[in-house]
């Protein structure tokens, strides 16, 4: 017979036709009961399993192992697999073979989640020492991928889910303690738990309330789950006035500004070069599409021209360091053309004088009346300035609301005469821009 599952993580064992009608009977006489519908006993085979009652049939899972039952290319579960693979590779020095990829930290991921959804199970059994042998393993499987992931996302990804992993362990040792009647010991184990102290603070004279606040932990600690893949769908969309941009579960919504919209223009083509100027080109035809002022950072009636035009605002000729440098460079030689003057050395203050000349020269074609500056005269480098300007200006503001994505960005987004999207190619992000099926890029 086989097992029917709603749940996404478990997989399912199927059984051969000649153990059907055994299952036959054994569903008419457990009832489905959502709230007693886990249970040790005696498989097709014989063999001791854990029994799930579902509304339509039995999910089996193993008691020891790999709680499926499945080798993994000849091991006896992934994480065995990659141990020996990774020992393997750094005996015989090889960078490749000893490290993490995003796939293998997805396989173990999946393995994890396994072994998670059977140690809940033994909780619900009250089997604490299986739950901690469980969590055990999980940690353990954490602690390898943390030191040996190729990518910092995964790595965080992990520790993010080791965290409460521990608070399952600790309170589990501390059930069997209890069991055995150590009750000082099973306070000190929870007590020395990061995150446990505030549950257990006013358990300390009372062995039911220690075991009431383990319990509390355990319940919170096994809805726990690893956090989603980089991979899972992400959200790049414009609405109205906002666009609404989430990563890894985490949603923003930013005011509407050019930068953002440049930003998507690449996030939409992953691993090509744009020229400036067809940023700016999509940029003007998002404009005649758009409602007035979706694109701007504020009111900007006018039109298109109006619209581009404004992103070359702040684009000096000279930046601020090369104006206080000419101007210090100025008063040197005011106070050598007055040393000139006064010894009567013409030559000398002829040679000062003409580069005082060229150096005003150079500072009044940089700035205007007022002292405001002038925009450069190579519309190339006029286009350089502004879109490197606006595109690192949305990178900061989306860093702020969340920092993983702003270093994702950071990092894989290159700016210049020539701008481009170029993710790791070995971590895939789906980005969605307009409710529709997401684009694949590289990360």
């Amino acid at each position: 017979m086989k097992a029917s599952v709603p749940q996404k993580h478990i997989l399912r064992r199927f059984f051969s036709s000649d153990a059907i009608s055994t299952f036959q009977k054994f569903l008419a006489g457990w009832p489905y009961d959502a709230d007693n519908n886990v249970r040790v006993a005696f498989g097709a085979d014989g063999r001791e399993v854990i029994l799930v009652r579902l509304r339509m049939g039995l999910e089996q899972y193993e008691l020891n192992d790999r709680p499926d039952g499945r080798r993994v290319k000849g091991e006896k579960s992934a994480f065995a697999f990659h141990a020996a693979r990774i020992h393997a590779g750094k005996t015989a020095a090889a960078a490749d073979h000893s490290s993490l990829g995003a796939e293998d930290c997805a396989e173990l991921g999946d393995e994890c989640l396994l072994y998670h959804q059977r140690l809940t199970l033994f909780a619900r059994l009250k089997d604490w020492e299986r739950v901690e042998r469980d969590a055990a393993r999980n940690l353990r499987v954490l602690d390898f991928v943390i030191r040996h992931a190729r990518y910092e996302a995964d790595r965080e990804r992990f520790a993010h889910w080791r965290t409460e992993i521990v608070r399952i362990h600790a309170a589990a040792r501390a059930m069997i303690l209890l069991e055995q009647c150590q009750f000082h010991d099973a306070l000190k184990i929870a007590g020395d738990t990061p995150g446990l102290t505030q549950l257990l603070a006013n358990a300390q004279p009372d062995c039911g309330k220690l075991v009431a606040a383990l319990r509390d932990c355990l319940r919170e600690g096994l809805t726990s789950r690893l956090p989603p893949r980089t991979g899972d769908e992400s959200v790049f969309q414009r609405q109205n006035d906002f666009w609404t941009i989430r990563h890894r579960g985490q949603t923003t919504w930013l005011k509407s500004t050019r930068g953002l919209h440049c930003l998507a223009f690449l996030l939409r083509h992953p691993g090509r070069e744009f020229h400036v100027n067809e940023l700016l080109a999509s940029l003007r035809g998002a404009s005649a599409a758009a409602p007035a002022n979706v694109l701007g950072d504020g009111p900007r009636p006018g039109g298109n021209q109006l619209a581009v035009a404004g992103l070359y605002g702040g684009c000096p000729r000279l930046d601020a360091q090369a104006k206080a440098e000419y101007k210090q460079r100025l008063n040197e030689l005011r106070q050598e053309l007055n040393e000139a003057e006064q010894f009567n050395d013409l030559d000398r203050a002829a040679k000062v004088q003409e580069e005082m000349n060229a150096i005003a020269q150079q500072l009044a074609s940089a700035m205007g009346l007022g002292g405001r500056d002038r925009k450069t005269s190579s519309e190339a480098e006029r286009a350089r300035c502004a879109v490197t300007k606006r595109i690192k200006q949305s990178i900061q503001k989306i860093s702020e609301a969340n920092p993983d994505l702003g270093r994702h960005l950071a990092v894989s987004v290159k700016t210049g005469y020539f701008c481009s999207y170029t993710p790791q190619p070995e971590r895939p992000v789906a980005w969605n821009f307009n409710g529709a099926s997401p684009g694949c890029a590289g990360l």
